[in-house]
């Protein structure tokens, strides 16, 4: 029998064509979206600036110089930090199941207790011995674990949310 009609497997043909397209097309609208909404490189280096002036601030004795640079270090981050959060929520909302989650948080929390431990660790053990600058030294240990973290836990996050918009 000369069937002109050959049956193609599911998914092939112009219509498969079609919906990879699509499916291209969608998933790489969720990752500027989810790319949207994470904090910028910059941010990193920002916090950094501002921990290590903290730190300077406080090794330098001065009372006039910490009553300044802490205050005003402290503002800036803070700011900083409290500026990004309603400007991404303008930038995008987020289905509840392209968010991070718990494992997410964990990433978060953990980057900020590794960041304070490194700070105080380092800054204590230096001023047990007696150091000279054992707050600009330790704060700039911090500062350097948050610039190279910072960023790897963006990605680690940037992950979670890929896989959970895929699963969704």
């Amino acid at each position: 029998m000369g069937d002109s009609h050959q049956s193609r497997p599911p998914g092939t043909g112009p219509a498969g064509a079609e919906a990879a397209v699509a499916l291209d097309e969608i998933q790489r609208r969720q990752e500027q979206v989810i790319k949207a909404v994470l904090v910028p490189g910059w941010y990193w280096w920002v916090m950094a600036a501002g921990i290590v002036a903290i730190g300077a601030a406080r090794d330098s004795g001065d009372l006039v110089v910490q009553a300044i640079t802490i205050p005003l270090a402290v503002l800036v981050m803070a700011g900083l930090t409290g500026a990004m959060i309603p400007a991404v929520r303008r930038r995008v909302r987020l289905h509840s199941a392209r968010q991070p989650g718990a494992r997410g948080a964990a990433a978060i929390f953990g980057l900020i207790v590794l960041v304070d431990g490194v700070i105080v660790g380092t800054a204590a053990g230096l001023a047990a011995a007696r150091f000279p600058h054992p707050a600009t030294i330790g704060t700039a240990a911090g500062a350097a674990v948050i610039v190279i973290a910072g960023p790897l836990v963006n990605a680690y996050v940037r992950r979670l949310m890929l896989t959970r918009a895929r699963q969704s």
